[in-house]
């Protein structure tokens, strides 16, 4: 491969999957500072990226839903003369076409499955690890050198572009939503919260980001009827303006959710709370910096898995114990301090 190679890294994941994927594109980029890195998200993801920079040198909205997709993607890789494709956390669908383009095209193509148990070629194949350390491990032993690199010194970066938003006061971003109900902290806790956090400091606004999805727009509805404290509102920014949006703010807290990663991104404080997942796999972070609530040892969680994989929580007695062992005075002394 020459010294400034034109690499495409692949993150056909969700939200924070993608954000947390720049943590290896930014490792790439160490690696071979002239090379031209393009950056293979989900097309719907892609606009989050549209106005500030990255590591990256550009951004590829991923789409293979169709033929036309498929032979787009095709013309773009080989016009864009692409030396080596490396999938992380690499998905069937995804594995199969860049797989068919690589061979039709002479190019290498590399991947990363921690799903997989058998030897692949990637260090510490299959163990549970933090997600950022999987997808560095994957660049590293197929693209790098040296010292195998450290997931809490390659923290995604993200940079708004502009200064769109400009508060007039402080704002603290509650992040309520999740892809799952048992990953969401009670909405009546977060209402609990922001009464707390208003009677401290009334000039303080609470914003909670929601999309214009069936979900979202439930927990709207949800919200609303159950009564908004004072200087709390609820906001529907575009992707393409939540980083500057996020930038702005104090701090973010709320769910382990894409939301999450974007607020480590651009560089604000971050308090998680984590119910089903392990916290060391899913929070690829520096506690200190972004602390957590998780309870831990529980064995609900592992019944199955090393995690809990369910939607809804099953247990009759102790339903979501998990994260209603949290409550909003504890929260609340725990933040007081960064308000």
């Amino acid at each position: 491969m020459s010294k400034a190679p034109t690499i495409m890294l692949v993150k056909n994941r969700a939200l924070g999957d993608s954000i947390m994927g720049l943590s290896a594109v930014q490792y790439l980029k160490l690696l071979y500072p002239e090379s031209n890195i393009i950056y293979a998200v989900p097309q719907w993801i892609a606009p989050l990226y549209s106005e500030s920079n990255t590591a990256a040198d550009s951004i590829y909205p991923l789409a293979l839903s169709s033929i036309k997709d498929i032979l787009k993607l095709f013309k773009y890789i080989k016009a864009s003369k692409i030396e080596h494709i490396h999938e992380m956390h690499q998905s069937g669908r995804g594995s199969k076409i860049f797989k068919i383009i690589s061979f039709v095209l002479g190019i290498r193509y590399t991947a990363h499955n921690h799903h997989l148990k058998e030897k692949t070629g990637v260090i510490d194949q299959g163990k549970i690890l933090p997600l950022i350390q999987r997808d560095l491990d994957g660049v590293f032993s197929f693209l790098g050198d040296g010292e195998r690199p450290n997931y809490l010194n390659f923290a995604p970066a993200i940079t708004p572009s502009d200064n769109e938003f400009s508060y007039p006061k402080k704002i603290i971003i509650m992040g309520v939503v999740a892809t799952r109900a048992t990953k969401m902290w009670p909405l009546l806790n977060y209402l609990a919260l922001a009464q707390l956090i208003n009677q401290q400091d009334p000039s303080i606004s609470i914003v909670i980001p929601l999309s214009k999805n069936a979900d979202d727009k439930l927990i709207k509805e949800k919200l609303l009827s159950l009564g908004l404290p004072a200087g709390v509102s609820i906001v529907e920014w575009s992707l393409k303006q939540l980083p500057s949006a996020f930038r702005a703010a104090s701090f973010y807290i709320g769910n382990d959710t894409g939301l999450k990663h974007l607020a480590v991104a651009v560089g604000i404080k971050t308090f998680t709370f984590f119910g089903p997942e392990p916290a060391n796999e899913w929070h690829p972070y520096n506690p200190e910096k972004h602390p957590y609530f998780y309870l831990e040892n529980l064995v609900c969680r592992t019944r199955l898995h090393h995690y809990c994989g369910l939607s809804i929580c099953d247990l009759k007695e102790d339903n979501m114990h998990c994260l209603n062992y949290f409550k909003p005075e504890q929260v609340f002394l725990k933040i007081e301090n960064y308000i």
